[in-house]
């Protein structure tokens, strides 16, 4: 029996899975969000970062790299941040799906869907392209195939590791 076991029938480690996928597929469209914006956010960016103090003009750098820098920072901050909150809420979704006692796909989905409807408006509204609010959606929707690919409840929940050979 594999280590897998124990997590395949705990739907709330099955959320994890599952949200961690959602998570990935949210981070590229956060990055692929950012790069149609880029001019514009490097632009607010750096001006920004002159009225702080802190631009690269008062240290003697150059702008232009800079702001590049100063970008896929800001890029990889924003993967990191989907990741994990892709990854609490999969969690969570895990739980309430356990608290409902395993209800039937169309209540997952229309769970998933409504977090996917409220996280694709509010990307939507933040980047004025409606085709990633559209994207966040399908990501959420992914959710629910991952879980049932995952999960399985008939699975023996402890794993031989754990058995002791006295």
């Amino acid at each position: 029996m594999s280590d897998v076991s124990i997590e395949r029938v705990d739907p709330a480690r099955t959320g994890v899975k599952a949200g961690r996928v959602v998570g990935l597929l949210t981070a590229i469209l956060a990055v692929a969000s950012l790069l149609a914006v880029r001019e514009a956010f490097v632009g607010r960016l750096l001006t920004m970062v002159e009225l702080l103090g802190v631009g690269p003009s008062l240290l003697g750098l150059d702008p232009g790299r800079t702001a590049a820098l100063y970008f896929w920072l800001y890029a990889a901050g924003a993967v990191l941040a989907r990741y994990g909150l892709c990854y609490v809420v999969g969690s969570l979704v895990g739980v309430v799906y356990d608290w409902l006692d395993e209800p039937p796909v169309p209540v997952l989905v229309g769970l998933v869907l409504a977090i996917g409807l409220v996280d694709g408006a509010i990307q939507a509204i933040d980047t004025g392209i409606v085709a990633i609010g559209v994207g966040y959606v399908l990501a959420w929707l992914a959710y629910v195939p991952a879980f049932y690919w995952l999960y399985d409840p008939d699975a023996a929940s402890v794993p031989d590791r754990h058995v002791r050979n006295s």
